[in-house]
């Protein structure tokens, strides 16, 4: 059997490249291989556009660090994003990720040039739209059909809970309860994830300011969405989370002294991030032949009218200044989890 070695990077909302290795019989043919996920929040847009390679002579290994192996030539294919409800179409620049900030991390592939094909808006007009479709198109040369995907971007979100009109919006760790958070969205929504970001100080018995620092919390959680209604547009989006994650995660991520200052919040922000269908539609197919009686190669998603990959779309939302409750930090002085970390009204 000859192998074919390809590169499919994916979302983990997240989304981290890997290698999948398939069997193939068939005679050596191109085959593109694409990753990309629009934001609406994002001020510039990138696509990674390769193609698979295979070689009778050489290792699939070494000919993975050959540059000219992963990508097109410049000449050889135009990448183009169009927005089929107003019928216009943008050209795409290739770029090198490495100047533009995102490096190729090290691994089996050749790390330079990290060629990406960005679209930059410049003006209010061109920006992506929430809830429309959009397309990649990618024009070969050599006049064989051009390859395409589409995904619809979902639309903006709308924070329930805390609730955004309170001043301060408030939330609640009780070790007894689930914490929820809610919002509203649309149908293109279907994979969530949810990131607190916690700022507090540190203190001085005498109230003297020791330092500040600030904790990023990717939250797991369990996550419901609801149809509001027939013929509703709105969904209702619910993550549940287990009060105690909270405790354990300020415990394994603050230094723990022997005398610890006095430790005040200072506020959070929550950000719900939802994915587009493609992801889902992704991970389920990546998981349908796990365990025991699974496939030897697990099956493969795209959503490319030819070669593999996944064009996709997401969403985000932030609340920001979020409070705790008073009632969170009396916990937190009696929990075995937290109580040594000294928190204070």
């Amino acid at each position: 059997m000859k192998k074919l070695l390809v590169l499919l990077p994916v979302l983990a909302l997240l989304m981290a490249a890997c290698s999948n290795e398939f069997e193939v019989t068939a005679p050596w043919k191109e085959i593109p291989i694409v990753f990309a996920i629009l934001s609406p929040k994002d001020t510039a847009h990138y696509v990674r556009v390769e193609k698979a390679f295979l070689d009778p002579e050489k290792s699939a290994l070494e000919i993975a660090q050959i540059a000219d192996s992963l990508y097109y030539p410049e000449s050889a294919i135009t990448v183009w994003l169009e927005r089929p409800s107003t019928q216009t179409r943008v050209p795409l620049t290739r770029v090198d990720g490495a100047l533009e900030g995102y490096p190729r991390e090290n691994g089996i592939f050749a790390t330079q040039p990290n060629w990406l094909y960005k679209f930059k808006p410049q003006s209010a007009v061109s920006n992506l739209i929430p809830g429309e479709l959009y397309r990649l198109v990618i024009v070969r040369a050599d006049d064989r059909p051009d390859v395409t995907a589409e995904t619809k971007i979902p639309g903006d979100f709308l924070f329930v809970r805390p609730i955004p009109a309170q001043s301060p919006p408030l939330i609640s760790f009780i070790p007894s309860d689930l914490t929820e958070v809610e919002w509203r969205c649309d149908a293109n929504s279907v994979l969530f994830s949810i990131i607190f970001k916690i700022r507090y100080r540190e203190e001085n018995a005498n109230g003297s300011l020791i330092a500040r620092d600030t904790l990023v919390w990717n939250a797991h959680a369990t996550f419901e969405i609801e149809a509001l209604g027939a013929g509703s547009a709105n969904f209702r989006g619910l993550a549940k989370i287990a009060s105690t994650d909270f405790y354990r995660f300020l415990k394994t991520n603050i230094d723990s002294v022997a005398v610890p200052p006095f430790r005040y919040f200072e506020g959070m922000d929550i950000t719900v991030i939802g994915g587009g269908k493609e992801i889902k539609a992704y991970q389920t197919t990546a998981s349908a032949n796990l365990g025991l009686t699974g496939a030897e190669v697990l099956p493969n998603y795209t959503n490319l009218s030819e070669g593999f990959g996944i064009f996709s779309s997401k969403n985000s939302t932030n609340l920001n200044n979020v409070k705790i409750t008073s009632g969170t930090v009396d916990s937190m002085s009696n929990h075995a989890l937290t109580r040594h970390l000294n928190f204070r009204l």
